[in-house]
């Protein structure tokens, strides 16, 4: 528990000292010259746990994110990885996730590119009353491809980039006559803090709030349905201007939970 409780500390430590510095790098923005890109979004969302014991489970995941409701691309992600059970309100996640992102917006890559991650995740629930709250803390370790034309080939060079991500979820049970119900209201929000040499100023990534309504039906899965807002930061400048792209739209998840220890 103390090595856990430092860790935390260590954690909101540096996650505060970025927010604040992302704060400041934001406001100085703000005296600049911005290029806002709007979009609209669809996101569809597979998540799986796969309980081998009590203490660790296989964790599988699926995103297909498209822009213009469902008829262009923007993104699809994958990502895998082991989650070990230090105690029922703490869980560690180490693993791989893989995203290739497309060209679209007002202010699109020249070529859809690839990203390779390596990621470390912390969750630790703390209710309250009847709500359910939970803090999610990740590292990741980011190799991001950048496509170009070499005598008329596509090539791909990668850079080397490390985030940090924090995510405050809250989810509020309905009931009917004192009695809860399978229906519940979620409200989340997740920052994103770029780091390294290979940042330059593009220190605040992306923002992403999420409000959707969850069912759920029986103990093996739940959906989750409502509105999302991305605020992304583009890491390249155009003109020397910052790129901001406003992406709201529809979010529907499934999440799966299979025990297959006891069989």
């Amino acid at each position: 528990n103390s090595c856990l409780t430092l860790l935390f500390l260590l954690m909101s430590k540096k996650i505060l000292s970025l927010l604040i510095l992302s704060f400041f790098c934001f406001q100085s923005f703000s005296q600049e010259t911005r290029l806002n890109d709007n979009n609209s979004i669809a996101w569809l969302a597979y998540t799986g746990g796969i309980k081998l014991n009590q203490k660790i489970s296989i964790h599988t995941e699926y995103q297909w994110r498209r822009t213009d409701g469902f008829k262009n691309w923007q993104q699809a992600l994958y990502r895998t990885g082991v989650n070990y059970s230090l105690r029922k309100d703490v869980n560690i996640i180490v693993g791989y996730a893989f995203a290739q992102t497309f060209t679209y917006g007002d202010y699109p890559a020249a070529f859809a590119f690839p990203e390779h991650r390596i990621f470390q995740q912390v969750l630790i629930k703390n209710p309250i009353g009847k709500v359910d709250v939970s803090h999610r803390f990740m590292l990741e370790q980011r190799f991001v491809g950048r496509v170009f034309l070499e005598n008329g080939n596509k090539k791909t060079d990668y850079s080397y980039l490390n985030r940090m991500r924090y995510r405050a979820k809250v989810e509020i049970p309905f009931q009917k006559n004192k009695l809860a119900t399978n229906w519940s209201l979620i409200l989340q929000d997740e920052i994103f803090i770029g780091w390294g040499k290979n940042i330059g100023a593009n220190i605040f990534d992306q923002n992403r709030i999420g409000i959707m309504l969850g069912y759920k039906p029986n103990s093996t899965l739940k959906l989750e349905a409502g509105y999302i807002n991305q605020t992304l930061q583009q890491g390249r400048r155009i003109n020397n201007n910052p790129v901001f792209q406003h992406n709201n739209g529809f979010l529907l998840a499934a999440n799966f939970n299979f025990d297959v220890s006891k069989k």
